[in-house]
């Protein structure tokens, strides 16, 4: 991966978490709430991982 593009990666992916963040903080069903933890979970992990391989 070029370092634009791994640059580009990053930032897509802690958007990614900011607008998980927000719609956690909003009136969702359970069910929702539940899959946008997972959601955030996973993306958390991959951040960690980038960030380690770095």
């Amino acid at each position: 991966m070029s370092g634009d593009t791994t640059t580009e990666t990053e930032y897509h992916l802690r958007e990614a978490l900011q607008h998980l963040s927000e719609a956690q903080d909003g009136d969702l069903r359970k069910t929702n709430a539940v899959v946008i933890e997972e959601v955030s979970n996973t993306v958390s992990t991959v951040l960690r991982e980038y960030t380690r391989d770095k």
